[in-house]
């Protein structure tokens, strides 16, 4: 069984496809969640067939005839797309199906792979903070950050990031298994 915190959104997947990252298992699994969630589009049936290893091609081809066919938003521009992917760990860690640790590694690695993106520096800011307090007494990445207080000034931030990112017009389109 797949982890939660593996468990992609539609919008994450789709906001991976704009940052052109290459598929893996995650968009198939995502494909079985969107069908058991009643979600129906021929493209969405046929993606639930695919195995690794993917033709990138082939994959982009089937995720935009899903869009199409399920009407599901567009990413329009990087940062975009990198807030939707941070709000998705975010997410995760906040309902617990992650930890900080996790969810602000992914998010930093990401900030590093787009040129240490604005978008979402805050997390790398925080992850390195949090790095360094495991380690040592002191950091200088996030003010007021000390071993005492970090896990509440990592939440704090995820839940305001999580109040300023809601990204509302994929609601519709994230599968839920109940």
């Amino acid at each position: 069984m797949k982890q939660q915190a593996d468990l992609r959104f539609t919008s994450e997947i789709y906001a991976r496809r704009f940052l052109d990252c290459g598929p893996d298992g995650s968009v198939v699994v995502w494909a079985e969640n969107m069908t058991l969630s009643g979600f129906v589009s021929d493209s969405l049936f046929i993606l639930l067939g695919e195995v690794e290893p993917f033709n990138k091609f082939e994959i982009d081809e089937l995720l935009d005839r899903i869009q199409y066919e399920l009407q599901i938003p567009k990413v329009s521009h990087k940062d975009e797309a990198l807030e939707i992917i941070a709000t998705a760990y975010v997410q995760r860690f906040i309902q617990g199906k992650t930890n900080s640790a996790d969810a602000l590694y992914a998010i930093s690695q990401l900030c590093i792979e787009q040129d240490h993106a604005d978008a979402i520096y805050d997390f790398y800011l925080l992850h390195y903070a949090a790095v360094d307090l495991a380690i040592e007494d002191t950091q200088y990445y996030w003010p007021d950050a000390h071993r005492g207080n970090i896990e509440k000034v990592i939440r704090n931030r995820c839940i305001n990031w999580l109040e300023e990112h809601p990204i509302a017009e994929w609601r519709n389109y994230e599968w839920t298994v109940t």
